[in-house]
């Protein structure tokens, strides 16, 4: 996998620490389960700029999954990938870990997932908006 995708799902999940182990299912993240779209773009880029789609999802049991693929005006770094892990609730922020190592936190607000990230392979910002899907 290369460093934009980790790069780029760390920022958002998605996700993201060590995880030593499943955690178990709590009200605070079984509030926030069920899908949620959005995407993900590089601050203040000019030229080639970092950006895509992301689909997370939040299961009951406290743990998720995340696609992310490239955006139409996406630089050649951006590679779509697949992520999983454990979600743990703060307050109204979110972290994602994954097994891998990386880790990510992002705010709720209503029905809004956000939050800014580095992107270690662009080595710059990115920005990143999920919006909760009915159903």
């Amino acid at each position: 996998m290369n460093r934009t995708s980790i790069g780029i799902l760390t920022a958002l999940t998605i996700f993201i620490g060590s995880v030593v182990g499943a955690t178990a299912a709590t009200p605070e993240t079984r509030e926030i389960g069920g899908n949620w779209h959005g995407s993900f773009s590089q601050i203040g880029g000019v030229l080639y700029v970092a950006e895509g789609l992301c689909v997370l999802n939040i299961h009951d049991d406290g743990t998720f999954t995340a696609t992310v693929t490239p955006g139409p005006g996406a630089n050649n770094l951006v590679k779509g990938s697949k992520w999983s892990g454990t979600v743990v609730r703060e307050g109204d922020r979110y972290t994602f870990h994954t097994s891998s190592g990386p880790w990510t936190t992002l705010v709720r607000q209503g029905d809004t997932l956000y939050g800014v990230a580095n992107d270690p392979r662009i080595e710059s910002d990115i920005m990143i908006k999920l919006d909760r899907q009915a159903g």
